[in-house]
């Protein structure tokens, strides 16, 4: 079993995250790849200022899902543009391309979980 309280999360900063804008503030929901059985390599969560971006990046062998808890933005993958807001739910699969903005003036918080294919 696992247990991690709130408090004893730390944030590292993350300037110009995948090539984006702006700094991501980021916390280790768990220690990857251990505490992930060796199935993956990220559970965090994301903070990101408006104005801040994670830029273009593509998953290989792996793929991402992200959930939006806080904020709104903007996705867009393999070209295609999305509005995501609070509850939204996304998933780049093994070969996707994409990126993710910061929308309006609130702070945009996610969980993103990475995974080996």
């Amino acid at each position: 079993m696992l247990y991690r309280k709130a408090s004893e999360l730390t944030v590292t900063p993350i300037e110009h995250c995948m090539g984006g804008q702006g700094t991501v503030q980021m916390e280790r929901l768990l220690d990857a790849p251990a505490e992930m059985l060796g199935k993956g390599r990220a559970y965090v969560r994301h903070t990101l200022a408006p104005g801040v971006t994670i830029g273009k990046h593509t998953h290989e062998h792996e793929m991402e899902s992200m959930v939006i808890l806080k904020g709104r933005a903007r996705h867009i993958i393999n070209g295609q543009e999305q509005l995501l807001e609070e509850g939204d739910l996304i998933a780049a699969m093994p070969g996707d391309t994409h990126e993710i903005a910061c929308l309006g003036e609130e702070p945009l918080v996610l969980i993103a979980q990475v995974l080996y294919e």
